[in-house]
């Protein structure tokens, strides 16, 4: 559980710098509005969410051909599919928004 949490954490922290970025969707796989959310956590919220939701906030975001074919690529092939399939994916995340404190504590 503590790997999960520590991923977690490092995971929400990249999303809240990513977030400044135009091409954070991409680099993250989250929606714009998940970003904007996470821009506005304390670091407080960031280790709660971390330490409190009990699955991984991240997921593998390539299907297993994708993964064959990626595997199958030399040197920076590899970057260009990859960017190549999260550009043309549709963000996860959705268009919800994430419970602030005051909503979480009373959860």
């Amino acid at each position: 559980m503590n790997d999960i949490i520590s991923i977690n954490r490092q995971f929400l922290i990249m999303a809240r710098e990513a977030s400044k970025s135009r091409s954070g969707e991409i680099m993250t796989g989250l929606s714009r509005t998940a970003l904007d959310r996470i821009a506005q956590m304390t670091l407080d919220e960031i280790d709660a969410m971390a330490r409190d939701i009990g699955i991984s906030v991240i997921s593998i975001r390539l299907t297993e051909t994708e993964m064959d074919r990626l595997l199958s690529l030399q040197g920076l092939q590899k970057a260009a599919y990859s960017v190549s399939i999260a550009a043309s994916a549709r963000p996860r995340g959705g268009t919800g928004s994430f419970p602030t404190s005051r909503q979480a504590t009373e959860a």
